[in-house]
């Protein structure tokens, strides 16, 4: 794959645009990881610059502290569709945002923050569809413009579907997703909450989605090992009754999300998609 000549336009290709127009961001750590399968690091790269140089994609390479990467490195890229990109997925009949000016001049934090919210999302996208070690299947997933609700107070990152495997007409569980890039400060993290609670109990997303829904869950994903110990502290003070929350680190989950890595408000720990209520093995509440 050159980067001089112009491109055509593979399936690949189209497979990394119609992700970031559903993202909005990615960076090469989630390309390395979900798409352009079998190819070397090095192809990739190469394709990236090419796609780059003719306006399908746009780069912005920044700076990220230590704690907010993966690997460490300095020269962080944060990758948005370009004009050609956008045109490609618009014509395919998609949703997509221009974010050439949130890439150019927007908080390297909050895109890093939608490009944890990318990876999350679809690491448990493909966990899911290719394991035997679930009954339970992720069918969907809403961004948060998808999930917004009008006369919900608050708004969740994302929000995942669960139904059991193989079961069409099954109920389902709803997963909320909040990933948090600071230290959230007590009254935000209780008005967060109540705003929950608020669209739990009135079955504000049961509705919009018309679907039986059994269970509703918040999972708060930490980017740092510090975040992940104030956000426990902060949760163990806060009201979370009735609320089914689960916490767990960003490197956690990128390394086993279907393992019991999820803390509950109790301090075990079970599967996404554990018994709440027992801790027992971390087996699945509805499926086993």
């Amino acid at each position: 794959m050159g980067n001089q000549n112009t491109p055509i336009i593979m399936r690949d290709d189209l497979d990394l645009f119609a992700r970031i127009a559903k993202h909005g961001f990615v960076d090469m750590e989630y390309i390395y990881r979900f798409t352009y399968k079998g190819r070397k690091k090095r192809t990739i790269d190469d394709r990236i610059r090419q796609l780059n140089n003719h306006q399908y994609l746009m780069i912005n390479k920044t700076f990220i502290p230590p704690d907010y990467t993966v690997n460490y490195r300095t020269g962080y890229r944060i990758i948005a569709l370009g004009k050609r990109g956008l045109e490609i997925v618009r014509d395919a009949g998609m949703d997509a945002e221009d974010r050439s000016r949130a890439l150019l001049s927007g908080s390297p934090y909050r895109m890093y923050h939608q490009v944890q919210i990318a990876t999350v999302c679809d690491l448990l996208l493909m966990s899911y569809a290719n394991t035997e070690k679930s009954n339970w299947e992720l069918i969907r997933v809403l961004n948060e413009k998808e999930t917004y609700l009008e006369e919900a107070s608050n708004q969740p990152d994302a929000m995942m579907i669960f139904r059991q495997r193989q079961k069409e007409d099954s109920a389902v569980v709803l997963v909320f997703l909040e990933i948090e890039r600071s230290y959230a400060s007590e009254a935000s993290l209780k008005r967060k909450l109540l705003g929950y609670r608020m669209s739990i109990e009135e079955r504000l997303y049961p509705q919009m989605l018309q679907q039986r829904v059994i269970d509703q869950r918040i999972l708060f994903v930490a980017q740092t090992d510090g975040q992940k110990s104030a956000l426990k502290d902060k949760l163990q003070g806060a009201d979370t009754e009735r609320l089914h929350i689960l916490l767990v680190g960003y490197q956690e989950i990128a390394k086993a999300p279907l393992d019991a890595i999820y803390e509950t408000d109790s301090g075990s720990r079970i599967k996404l998609l554990g018994d709440m209520r027992s801790n027992e093995n971390g087996r699945n509440a509805y499926a086993d």
